[in-house]
């Protein structure tokens, strides 16, 4: 087996949500890895794991998908890796050997050396695709995408839009695609002051998150009339009634892609006991708002639109039009201090780097 970057270098383990809670709820274990797979399964080695907000969210209690409801489960939305073993039972036209590299949006459970799913969960990529740069497309990318052209708005050349957390991973992909792809779209985005500068880089025009003012500088930018779509995914009440301000007047749409806001400020918990984001997100509706996600709205419903996407994007990377940013690797031992970054809001995207070897040669 190839060394990994746990705490368990020769020997395949995961990271699990103890109980819901503040980041050191997380306990590493090791795990058998003939013991789970099924007919229908895979076993993949994982060489790189995407970190992003929803580990946050998933760890504290309040991410919506039945197999995080309870206490037990392993983080981690998306990966890149290699196929190990393959079950007994792959379906008819199936493309996956051993020694494969795929790549995935898990939603749960890539926080680990190794992972078993379903063959249909696993995207074939080539042998000599970077697994850092693809590894952040399933969810960022194709959150950002998504949102961009998926999600019920039209956003003609010209259109302006206003990117919520611009300068978080989903912001970042989101100006990246925009300048990627031509879509020649005016970017407004909002953030801490400390990071206007980061965002500017991207091509964004930076707001500061929490001025009073917010709206009315989003107005000025755009002629008084505001921006085309707002997107946010704080999920306040303040910050939805801004978003809405800040589009234009009967036309302008607000999509709503999270709640972070509930999550308290320094990781521990919920803002309240029986946490039920659409009834929160319902009580705040907006006029011309809608919900989104990358994976029931996206993944799930549209499978092969979203696949046809994700290798467009990944054409971009091949052709070395499109060079994710990712701001800070990580060995997979540091997972409890990925989710304390995470808590006081990093710049762009981090990524664990679990293969042993590819982390020497980033001096990991």
């Amino acid at each position: 087996m190839p060394k990994n970057t746990s705490y368990t270098p020769d020997q395949a383990g995961r990271w699990v949500v103890s109980k819901f809670g503040a980041p050191d709820v997380l306990k590493w274990e090791t795990w058998d890895l003939n013991a789970e797979l099924t007919a229908d399964h895979a076993l993949i080695r994982i060489i790189t794991a995407g970190i992003a907000g929803t580990d946050n969210l998933q760890r504290v209690g309040g991410y919506p998908d039945p197999r995080s409801s309870k206490p037990g489960f392993t983080p981690g939305y998306d990966f890149v890796g290699e196929v190990v073993a393959l079950g007994s039972s792959p379906p008819e036209g199936n493309p996956l050997a051993v020694g494969d590299r795929v790549a995935s949006m898990c939603v749960i459970g890539s926080h680990a050396t190794h992972i078993i799913l379903p063959f249909t969960e696993l995207i074939r990529i080539d042998r000599n695709d970077d697994p850092i740069k693809v590894g952040v497309l399933p969810l960022n990318y194709m959150t950002a995408w998504g949102l961009l052209k998926r999600s019920g708005v039209n956003l003609v050349p010209g259109s302006s839009i206003l990117i919520g957390s611009a300068s978080g991973g989903v912001g970042t992909a989101m100006a990246e695609l925009v300048n990627a792809f031509k879509l020649d779209l005016k970017m407004i985005g909002s953030c801490s002051p400390s990071k206007f500068d980061y965002v500017k880089s991207l091509g964004v025009i930076p707001v500061d998150r929490t001025a009073q003012d917010l709206v009315e500088q989003v107005l000025a930018l755009t002629n008084g009339e505001g921006v085309d779509v707002a997107y946010d995914a704080v999920g306040s009440e303040d910050s939805l009634r801004k978003s809405h301000l800040s589009t234009k007047k009967d036309t302008g749409l607000v999509i709503a892609i999270g709640i972070m806001a509930e999550i308290a400020p320094d990781g521990s918990g919920l803002s309240q006991e029986k946490f039920d984001p659409n009834a929160l997100l319902t009580a705040r509706w907006q006029p011309r708002m809608e919900l989104w996600s990358v994976d029931g709205s996206y993944y799930q419903k549209t499978r092969q639109v979203w696949l046809d996407d994700f290798y467009a994007i990944l054409d971009k990377v091949r052709k070395r039009e499109l060079t994710p940013t990712i701001t800070r690797l990580l060995r997979l031992s540091d997972a409890i201090e990925a989710h304390r970054l995470l808590i006081s809001g990093v710049k762009g995207k981090m990524m664990f780097i679990v293969d042993g070897d590819l982390a020497a040669q980033h001096r990991l």
